[in-house]
């Protein structure tokens, strides 16, 4: 696990209305620290992800970007692995291949997510046709010409201990969507040190990026928390869809986060409407789940507090975070990069 530098890192993920505003916010990250920059997958929602990285290729030149993530149901390995390596010819910064089983890119259009063998086979053979150009998928020999040898950090979404351990085994990285409070953390680094030794690998050398979908900032903490309280039915959905044996949730609690994640709207994933956030909060409230979940996800506050949760979450040896442009906009990643530019100056100062 990533972890010999004590420096705090954020990589925003852009869900953006169309090209145009993705670049804004891309590079607005960009020049604001951003570590690296993802944009979404998922057709029905947002502009094409591959579409808009061949453009950002052209505006960010100092960090990797790359899709998170796409997934094996809509995009055939084929497809995946000539667009990466295409747009590694193009980005400066270099290029990273978020995958997973598919959530809104795949229910919004009508399918269903892919199972964690299905994900496994999927890495495998885009990562095959990468460095060999050839590979087996599904009873077939698949070909890529050109481009051999390309080398691309692979990082897996992982909501789940049972993909947390796939992605321990076969990832460079790992998007963790499980929270970061305390008990989870410890559970989280346990599973994947015990997934990369199964695999022979060294677990000190995998990127973990823990989803925060936000770091919310205000001189009212109230309004802060309030603004990026929703997140909790959005990351809640993720625990809804499959079975929560996996998911660290204490029993008490199963139930209601079950309910809660059902009520999320997921063909607005990302843009929920004003309206809709607040009887999120409500409904987390009203299930008795509201503080758990809370403590479980949201960095929110003033600046003082926000930088005092980052602290501890640092302890915990969590340093790199996910964050989008669902609270706050541009504004709102602009502020949560230049706080995290500041501690990480105190630091060596």
């Amino acid at each position: 696990m990533t972890a010999n530098s004590r420096s705090i890192e954020v990589e925003v993920n852009i869900g953006a209305g169309s090209v145009a505003e993705a670049v804004t916010a891309a590079v607005r990250a960009e020049s604001h620290g951003a570590a690296q920059i993802g944009v979404w997958d998922s057709p029905a929602g947002v502009p094409d992800c591959w579409t808009t990285l061949g453009v950002l290729s052209q505006r960010v030149s100092t960090v990797p970007i790359g899709v998170a993530v796409t997934n094996p149901v809509t995009r055939h390995p084929v497809v995946t692995a000539r667009a990466i390596a295409s747009l590694s010819e193009a980005a400066q910064g270099g290029v990273f291949l978020g995958m997973g089983t598919g959530d809104s890119g795949v229910y919004n259009l009508g399918r269903r997510a892919a199972t964690l063998q299905h994900l496994r086979e999927y890495v495998m053979c885009v990562r095959a046709l990468l460095r060999d150009g050839r590979a087996r998928w599904q009873e077939t020999d698949l070909r890529l010409k050109r481009g051999l040898g390309v080398h691309v950090p692979v990082y897996l979404a992982a909501h789940g201990l049972r993909s947390l351990e796939l992605a321990a085994e076969t990832a460079d990285g790992i998007f963790i969507g499980l929270g970061h409070s305390e008990d989870v953390v410890r559970e989280v680094l346990s599973v994947v040190r015990r997934g990369a030794e199964r695999a022979n690998r060294d677990p000190e050398g995998i990127d973990l990026v823990w989803t925060a979908g936000a770091i919310s900032i205000n001189d009212d903490s109230d309004r802060a928390v309030t603004d990026a309280g929703w997140l909790v039915a959005s990351l809640s959905h993720h625990f809804a869809r499959f079975n929560s044996s996996s998911k660290l949730i204490p029993a008490e609690f199963q139930e209601g986060v079950r309910k809660l994640g059902e009520l999320y709207d997921l063909s607005q994933h990302g843009h929920q409407p004003t309206m809709r956030r607040q009887e999120y909060i409500e409904a987390a409230m009203d299930l008795g789940v509201w503080e758990y979940l809370s403590d479980r996800f949201l960095i929110a506050g003033t600046e003082a507090e926000v930088r005092s949760r980052i602290e501890i979450l640092r302890s915990r040896k969590v340093r790199k975070f996910e964050i989008g442009l669902s609270v706050g906009g541009l504004a709102g990643v602009a502020s949560a990069l230049d706080l995290v530019r500041r501690i990480n100056e105190s630091d060596r100062s």
